[in-house]
This record gives C-alpha cells, structure tokens and sequence, in this order.
C-alpha cells in the first residue's frame, strides 16, 4: 500500500509507513469526499420535484381553460392529471379564448363591446321600426292651427260656405252648389279679411269647384292625400257651420263607397260623424294623424246626429288641377248655373261686383246659441292656452281681442286651469247696429300656487254681425 504522505509502497497489511509511519489503515476506511456532492444533487432533485408538484396542482385548477388538443396530448401521456406543459399555457391563452366560448352572453348584455351591440341592433332592426312610425302622426292641434291659415269662408249673394287653398298660384277649392251660377264671390281668412276671388272652374254633374283668389298667390297649398283612406281613420273637418267662420270638429270615417244622385252625383265618397253643419260645404276632411286632406265636406245627413260626407279629393284632383292650369272663362262658369237674368253672354267686365246688401237680424235664439258656443271655445282657449280658438269669434283688432290674447299669453305655462259650471243668461236686448247679451258665469280657478277658488262673474257681452251674418264678439265687460 502506497502511504500518500511519503510516498514509499508498504506491504498490503501494514498499518503503518515503513519510512515515515504515517497511519495507512485510518486513511484507507474514510469516505470518499464526492459523496457531500451526492447530497447535495439529492436535494436539488426534491426541491424540484416539489416546484413540479406545485404546477401540476396549478394546472389542474383550471382544466376546462386548456385548448382541446392540448388536453388530448396531456391524456395520451398522463390519462388523468399530469399534463406536463398545460400550466404554461393555461397562463397565455385564456385571454384569447373567452370571447370565442362566449359570444352569445355578451350579444345579450347591455356592457357589450360596439362590434357585439351592432350585430344584435342588426337583429332586432329598432331604428327601421322608429322611421316608419314617427312620420304617421302629428300632435292635433298644430295640424288644426297649421290649416286654419289656408281654409277660408266663401260668401256669394246667395250664401256661404268654406273653401281651402290648392294650389301657390291661389287656388281655393269648394262645392260647387257653394258657388253655383256666381263668377264673383268673396273669400274671407281667419283673421276676418276679405278678398275677391273669381270661379275658374266649377262642374254641373261633380260638385266640385275653384276659385281664384290673386291675394293668396304664392302661399303654400295644403297638403293632399292621394290615395284612398281606411274606414276608421280619425278625421278632422274644417269648416264655417252655422255662422262659426273656421272652426274644427273631430271624428272618424266610418263608411266609404257611399253613393248619392242628387242635384249632383256623388259617388264613392267617405262618410263621416265629424260634426257638420250649414256652412261646412267645399271645407277640407283632414286625416288627423298626417294632417293632408282627404276630402272635400259636402252633404249632411239630415235624419239622424253627426252623420256627413265628404268627397274624396284624390278623385277629384285631376279635374281640379286642369281649371287651376286652364281656367274656365267667366261666361263659361255663369252657363253652367245662370243665376243672373240679365246676363249678357259677351259681358267681360272683369270689374263686374255684386251688391251684398244685408237682410240678416238679430235673433235672440241665434245669440243665445252665439254666446254658448263662445263659452266653450273660450275654455277650450285657456286649457289648451292657445288664442286661435276665439280668435275667429271676436272683432279683428278690437279692445277684447287683444286684450285675450294678452291673459292668455299670461297665463300660459302657469299651469293654472279653468273649470266653467255655469252660464245663465239673464237678459238681451237687440239695438239697431248690435246687440247686448247679460250673463251670469261662475268657473273654478286654480292660480299659478296650486290653489282653487270659486269665481262669480256679471258680464255684459257686445255683439255685431256683418253683412253675411256672422257674428262676432267687439266687447266683454265685467259689471260689479
């Protein structure tokens, strides 16, 4: 044995060097030193082992995120729990993967990203449902205000009726029995203004006619319908009935293809229970949900409550249309009707007027009716706080007209309402130029605060009536 201090080989039993005597069987029983390194591999190998165990205790807490192809290689090699690469890419790739597994979720969520609440606005189509229903319907009371401008009140030596605007080159449509053998007429707006107007058109078999009117050239026509409407379509009729210039009545077409043979023919017209009245004829019939005209009023059915007809415009609005771009000459229009006896078939003074001398009076039944009408067109006034529904009722320009337009302009947005009870009339007396209705009124009020009260009014009201016979309002007093 070689001693490894010295160096000299000593025999295989010896303990100790023969030269130096150093020990050689201690030496030989000792450990090799490699083994420290040993353990320490030892210990590497458990720690990682347990960093193993670790992610695979992490992998399988989210086994459904896993790719399928991936779970399908993790199987072939660990079949139940061991997928070897799976915690790395479970890190990655969930991100990605949610919106692919739940598209339909976030289509239905109203926190879905623009390209999701796109493709469910694609589904349900809301904005096509809106455009086709906003342009069906007009708020009432500005289609009554809005045609009230351009429907008019027709007067002749005979009588009176209502007509309405055609056309921007001044066109007014009637009845024909309205103005019937007169080439002159008279046509007065809303606001109690008269205007010549001439008859360039009129029918003995259709009871249609036009009348042109210079002074209302270049104002915009109504508008006309022109197709046919629906029974139970909701109406308005605008007229002059009864002496009450411009008024509206509501109601519905409740019956079409309606047949007359009178003095004219009237065939498949609408009737209507829009109140009508003597007066209403040649006024328009407006669809109130899209404010056009649909028909002409022309009959009353005198047997029976609010029951009219109405003459469809869209079949009459070709031959209207050729007298508004070819009228008829004024010895023309008086043949067809001859009202004047000493009519000269070459007469073509376009200066020829009328005498429109009164014959009307006062009754103190037609004031009665005059004055109870006005109370509910007044309260109408204050609750819708709109002037135009007296406004045809007072003298144009007077003390009271403006001033009633002043309290309503006052009143308006306050939300203060008005409730009449009573009107009891008390005395008339009947002048040579007007006549003096006595009233006793009572309403309850509720001013802007919110409180009510009960107020009695003593009111004396002045009334006049032009050479047609209507009546109008030039005065309201209150008497202590």
């Amino acid at each position: 044995m070689k001693c490894t201090k010295c160096g000299t080989t000593n025999d295989e039993s010896a303990k100790f060097c023969d030269n130096c005597g150093a020990p050689l069987a201690t030496r030989a029983q000792r450990k090799p030193k490699r083994n420290k390194f040993m353990y320490a591999i030892v210990l590497l190998a458990m720690l990682l082992g347990l960093g193993f165990g670790l992610g695979q205790l992490l992998g399988e807490e989210q086994p459904e995120v896993a790719l399928p192809q991936e779970d399908t290689e993790a199987s072939e090699e660990e079949p139940v729990e061991e997928p070897e690469e799976e915690p790395v890419e479970v890190e990655e790739e969930p991100a990605e993967e949610m919106p692919v597994e739940e598209p339909e979720t976030q289509v239905s969520s109203e926190e879905s990203v623009e390209g999701t609440v796109t493709k469910a606005e694609n589904i349900t189509h809301p904005s096509d449902q809106e455009e086709k229903v906003e342009p069906k319907k007009k708020d009432k009371t500005a289609i009554i205000k809005d045609a009230q401008s351009r429907v008019y009140t027709i007067l002749t030596e005979g009588g009176q009726g209502s007509g309405f605007l055609f056309s921007e080159t001044g066109m007014v449509v009637t009845n024909a029995h309205v103005v019937s053998g007169y080439t002159d007429v008279i046509v007065r707006n809303i606001n109690g203004q008269d205007q010549q107007g001439t008859v360039v058109g009129i029918s003995a078999e259709s009871d249609i006619a036009l009348i042109q009117v210079d002074a209302l050239t270049g104002i915009e026509p109504l508008e006309v319908e022109m197709g046919a409407t629906d029974v139970g379509t909701e109406v308005i009729a605008l007229g002059s009935p009864s002496g009450f210039e411009n008024t509206a009545s509501m109601g519905y077409l409740t019956g079409i293809d309606r047949d007359f043979y009178q003095e004219f023919t009237y065939e498949n017209i609408y009737q209507i229970d829009a109140a009508l009245a003597p007066g209403s004829s040649g006024g328009p019939l407006l669809d109130a949900g899209t404010g056009k005209v649909i028909g002409i009023n022309s009959l009353l059915f005198p047997e029976g409550d609010s029951i009219g007809f109405s003459i469809p415009l869209y079949s009459m609005y070709d031959q209207l249309d050729a007298w508004a771009k070819n009228p008829m000459s004024r010895e023309a229009v008086a043949k067809i009707f001859p009202v004047y006896d000493d009519f000269d078939s070459n007469y073509e003074d376009e200066n020829y007027e009328f005498d429109y001398s009164t014959t009307h009076e006062f009754t103190e039944e037609s004031l009665k009716e005059f004055v109870v009408s006005y109370q509910e067109f007044y309260e109408l006034a204050l609750q819708e706080e709109d002037f135009y529904y007296v406004q045809n009722l007072l003298v144009y320009q007077s003390n009271i007209y403006n001033s009633m337009i002043e309290y309503i302009d006052q009143i308006a947005g306050k939300n203060m309402e008005h409730i009449f009870n009573k009107l009891d009339i008390t005395n008339i007396e009947i002048k040579e130029d007007h006549a003096l209705v006595y009233t006793e009124e009572a309403f309850e009020f509720k001013d802007a605060e919110g409180n009510w009260s009960v107020q009695d009014r003593t009111k004396v009201y002045t009334i006049v009536m032009d050479d047609y016979g209507f009546f109008y309002i030039s005065d309201i007093v209150n008497v202590e």
